[in-house]
């Protein structure tokens, strides 16, 4: 533990960092049981896009076909293997693809921007398999990096098997796991922007249009930025709705819904639901100082949050959680940014959350104090009794031995 004068001298401190942190924040919630009523979906998740906390969940690890809403994860790949200036040649089996498309040719050279635009607003199924082709080797190729990457999400209940969401009695995924791609994807400012795009010309080699925008609440649902429809026979219709007010973002997830439009209205009343009950803040900061303490040197040292952590409200009256920082031993020298503690977050004797806490500052090793060079020299006078007290008793031995080996001859 810290001495205890930095632990007094900075308690105030850090009493009130944690009191203007806290104030009316509430721990991280369960799904809700109850939730908007009347969902016709088979399937649905209603996610904290800053926590990534299921706020409402209808059978969310029940497996089923994401039809087009595959895309995004096609999408998330590619930004992460590709750059949007990449060319992409087309090769002959795009063409033949089923479904939607953005009646690509073969031999067409598109750059991968072109191509996310036709997958994710047009949702075309053709422009889906030139991205896998090309940045996969094959389809797959492109599937098992599909199955790499939602694993090392979380979404480990899930399996693709097409790029473009294609029906296969081996592909599919949950409400849960969509919900966990969906909100990685819109991670990244790229994709975000894509996705919320309403219109875009499409200047193809044998097709010149504009593409719209599947994604009805765009026009329909204020503060929709994002994601992504689909359907198919066997999916029936499956839509991912992402929305953001006044700096809130929830993502909801329906999926094996009767119709388009049920859908739509579903993503609609998830959303709706977790504006009006629900509100995330953020306790602290990557970066943030967190205290200032004194390590005994005379300098001093400010410690820092070394991530983002922010909790889920819910509208009522709960108490806000409270805040504990909690340090290890500070025994220099410890280079700067070297864990030093965690800020620990508690509401009703249980942990809603952990942070750790880094120094900004290098901290050297405490010079030795008066009483450390006494014990010291303790030591050392000891030792040198010890050796010469030992030193005595070979040397005595030594003439006890001569005395008794002479005494024997005349």
């Amino acid at each position: 533990m810290p001495p205890a004068r930095i632990v007094k001298k900075f308690s105030l401190l850090i009493a009130t960092s944690l009191l203007l942190l806290c104030t009316g924040a509430l721990p991280a919630l369960a799904a809700d049981a109850a939730g908007p009523p009347g969902l016709t979906a088979a399937a649905a998740v209603l996610m904290d896009t800053a926590t990534g906390k299921v706020l409402f969940a209808k059978n969310p690890d029940e497996r089923k076909a994401p039809a087009s809403t595959t895309k995004i994860l096609t999408a998330m790949i590619a930004l992460e293997k590709g750059h949007l200036d990449d060319v992409i040649t087309v090769g002959p089996n795009p063409p033949r693809v089923d479904g939607t498309r953005i009646y690509l040719v073969e031999g067409e050279k598109v750059t991968l921007e072109n191509l996310l635009y036709g997958m994710l607003l047009n949702s075309g199924n053709d422009a889906a398999l030139a991205i896998a082709e090309h940045y996969g080797g094959s389809m797959e190729g492109f599937a098992r990096l599909m199955n790499e990457k939602a694993a090392s999400l979380g979404a480990l209940n899930s399996h693709f098997v097409t790029p473009n969401g294609l029906s296969d009695p081996n592909h599919y995924t949950t409400a849960r796991d969509l919900a966990i791609i969906a909100r990685a994807a819109m991670q990244d400012e790229t994709f975000r922007r894509i996705v919320a795009t309403r219109t875009r010309p499409w200047h193809g080699q044998e097709w010149e249009t504009t593409l719209v925008n599947q994604n009805r609440l765009l026009w329909n649902y204020e503060g929709a930025d994002g994601v992504k429809n689909g359907y198919t026979s066997e999916a029936r219709f499956t839509l991912v709705g992402s929305a953001t007010r006044e700096g809130q973002s929830f993502i909801a997830v329906v999926l094996d819904e009767p119709g388009a439009r049920a859908a739509e209205q579903d993503v609609a009343a998830l959303l709706d639901y977790g504006f009006k009950e629900f509100r995330s803040f953020q306790l602290v900061r990557q970066g943030e100082i967190v205290a200032v303490i004194d390590p005994g040197n005379g300098k001093k040292i400010e410690l820092a949050a070394a991530g983002d952590l922010a909790v889920v409200r819910k509208n009522d009256n709960s108490s806000p959680p409270t805040g504990q920082l909690q340090l290890s031993p500070l025994k220099g020298p410890l280079s700067a940014g070297t864990r030093v503690g965690e800020m620990v977050f508690r509401q009703d004797g249980e942990i809603v959350g952990r942070v750790d806490v880094i120094n900004r500052q290098p901290i050297p090793a405490r010079p030795p104090s008066l009483s450390d060079w006494w014990l010291r020299l303790s030591l050392a006078l000891g030792a040198f009794f010890l050796l010469y007290r030992q030193a005595q008793v070979k040397r005595q031995r030594r003439r006890v031995f001569r005395s008794r080996v002479f005494s024997d001859y005349p």
